[in-house]
């Protein structure tokens, strides 16, 4: 059988560890910080706005619209292209005062009218965002992710045991506040599209880690005499052939959508590409360990209580 790396390597993951561990929790700390300040650039999804869209002339791309909208008057449009190319249709949105969203449409039309005959272009739709319903939509936005993470630990703590759920649940936060984290940095827009990847990102993260996770277990009951920090390099080493094939297959989907889906799938293929990024090490160096500190800790704890109990018989016989 065809291997891609050999399942004799014997590479000491968790020896090397500790200097990712250390790495990743201060970046995810830096990424935490960076959502209050400056925090995330929220789009009208969950701000409030309007979203106009429009038919222009076949030789208006998006740069043509977006500086004629903005010599019009239209402040900071937001302009991509939706539909077929052959189309010509565009969505503009549009962040406003609660008091003036009812006017973007029409001043969007002025902007165009200016010119272009009002054959040459149409007013398709207009779509208004209150502030009230924006933030109503971004406290329910992060109450999914909170869910989702909650229901993942759940599901590891039944499908395996306790000690493993706080590696899973660790390695989930760095990929996800990782990718909120370079969001910031980069001043993009966070709108429901990059909502949908970062839950996306959530389920992506832990699923090889469950097959690490399920080789561990495996391990432990084969090998009872084995020590767990062996079994869990065994299994890192026998997956870690499937983890790259799986990343490199993923990744090449990603990168495609990327480059070749505009701006319709940008914002949703590149938080993909970041957190997919960060998946990989993210579970071998983050996960993986804490199943050993959750059981050092345990045996830890066992031997206290052993030798209060000595203790205490000593202190009754004496």
């Amino acid at each position: 059988m065809f291997h891609l790396i050999s399942p004799n390597l014997n590479i000491d993951f968790l020896g090397k560890s500790k200097p990712f561990v250390w790495l990743s929790t201060a970046a995810a700390i830096a990424s935490v910080v960076s959502l209050w300040t400056p925090g995330l650039n929220y789009g009208i999804d969950f701000t409030g706005g309007a979203e106009v869209q429009i038919k222009v002339p076949a030789d208006w791309d998006i740069s043509k619209v977006r500086s004629e909208l903005t010599a019009g008057g239209v402040k900071d449009p937001n302009v991509v292209q939706i539909g077929q190319p052959t189309d010509h249709e565009f969505l503009v949105k549009v962040q406003a005062a609660p008091d003036k969203l009812n006017q973007v449409s029409a001043d969007v039309s002025k902007a165009l009218g200016a010119k272009l005959d009002a054959k040459q272009f149409e007013i398709m739709r207009n779509d208004v965002v209150g502030p009230a319903a924006g933030a109503s939509l971004r406290y329910t936005a992060f109450l999914s992710i909170f869910y989702s993470l909650i229901a993942i630990v759940i599901y590891i703590t039944f499908r395996f045991d306790f000690r493993y759920a706080p590696g899973v649940l660790r390695a989930l936060l760095v990929d996800v506040v990782l990718t909120l984290g370079v969001w910031v940095l980069l001043r993009r827009e966070f709108n429901l599209t990059v909502l949908a990847s970062i839950l996306t990102i959530a389920g992506y993260s832990c699923n090889d880690t469950i097959v690490i996770y399920d080789r561990i277990r495996d391990y432990t009951k084969a090998h009872p005499d084995w020590d767990l920090a062996k079994a869990i390099n065994r299994s890192i080493n026998l997956n870690l052939g499937r983890t790259v094939l799986t990343t490199a297959c993923t990744l090449f989907v990603v990168v495609s959508m990327y480059v070749l889906g505009g701006p319709v799938l940008e914002d949703f293929a590149l938080p993909l590409l970041i957190g997919f990024s960060v998946s990989v090490p993210s579970t071998i160096f983050v996960a993986n360990p804490m199943i050993l500190y959750m059981e050092e800790r345990r045996l830890a704890k066992a031997r206290a209580i052993a030798m209060g109990t000595s203790g205490s018989r000593k202190t009754a016989r004496a």
